[in-house]
């Protein structure tokens, strides 16, 4: 029982502070993107600014959380089996951001599959089932107000199928991106070097985005399903909301690098071609910011991924 509680405590703190550093992240690469983009759609400007309206809150809501467990109920250990409203809402969140990532690519899949709609469909319905999962367990959350009631076979098994639905999704993504991917890839051949490179390092960015998020969630659901009896699970489950944000973001800011790439006369202005989102390779007017500023934010977020994975 000490040892759970002791384990708790610590995954909490653990988790809220890598979360809070991911916070970081994500308002770098929100500043990052109005820089980069200014002439950008009032469409994908206010998707940025709905992802960073909602990991300020989400951040909120860990913070008010924290100061529950550390400050208001300090030397009381008992009640860390108390659920505080702030933790059931982080749930509800972190599964708005989820279903907005999974959402946008889902219109990436739809758009370079030409409209194919067997493919995409999967994907938005299981996320629609998600986003249903997660908002039913913050409100047995509110209803139960502690833990040991909500890891009962019900409403526990709730909560497992939303873990499980997200990182089903991440892998139906991560799948249909590097398929298309690779069938881009065949038909260039070896015609060009340079756009056969940018097709690898999308490849990569979409291995990258996949890894992130799925060992994270995997990881949470493995911690609430082996381990019931402390919060290790919620330590973890407070990262997952910013490396959906991250992901989203930095795959809007690396379209930058993506153009750099490219020759000045290319093939990729050939409509006739399945491009994987034309919109990293059109042109637009951007700042004139130094390129490396987005790479630096992804690059971060990966490595605090894979540190705060090990642990």
């Amino acid at each position: 029982m000490m040892s759970d509680t002791i384990t708790s405590y610590t995954s909490l703190l653990m988790g809220g502070l890598v979360a809070f550093s991911l916070t970081g992240t994500v308002s770098v690469q929100c500043v990052v993107y109005y820089r980069l983009y200014p002439q950008e759609s009032e469409r994908l400007k206010g998707l940025v600014a709905c992802v960073w309206l909602l990991d300020l809150i989400h951040s909120a809501f860990i913070g008010a959380s924290l100061y529950q467990y550390f400050i208001a109920w300090f030397g009381e250990e008992s009640q860390i089996d108390v659920i505080p409203w702030s933790v059931a809402f982080t749930v509800v969140i972190t599964a708005f951001q989820t279903f907005i990532a999974h959402c946008f690519f889902a219109n990436k899949i739809y758009r370079s599959s030409q409209q194919n709609v067997y493919l995409t469909a999967p994907v938005v319905f299981l996320a629609l089932l998600r986003l249903i999962a997660a908002a039913t367990s913050t409100g047995e959350m509110i209803s139960d107000k502690h833990y040991s009631v909500f890891t009962r076979p019900y409403p526990g098994w709730i909560f497992t199928t939303g873990l499980t639905l997200s990182s089903v999704v991440d892998v139906l993504i991560a799948a249909c991106l590097c398929y298309l991917l690779h069938k881009l890839k065949s038909q260039i051949g070896s015609a060009s070097t340079v756009m056969i490179k940018v097709v690898d390092t999308l490849t990569l960015y979409t291995l990258e985005n996949g890894f992130l998020t799925g060992v994270a969630t995997t990881a949470s659901l493995i911690c609430w399903l082996a381990m019931p009896h402390n919060l290790s699970f919620l330590g973890l489950h407070f990262v997952i909301e910013k490396l959906y944000a991250n992901s989203i973001l930095a795959s809007l800011n690396t379209r930058k690098e993506l153009r750099d790439m490219r020759p000045r006369i290319s093939p990729w202005a050939d409509r006739s071609l399945p491009v994987l989102s034309a919109d990293d390779f059109s042109d637009r007017p951007r700042d004139p910011l130094n390129p490396l500023v987005s790479n630096i934010s992804s690059r971060l977020l990966l490595f605090l991924g894979v540190v705060y994975t090990y642990l």
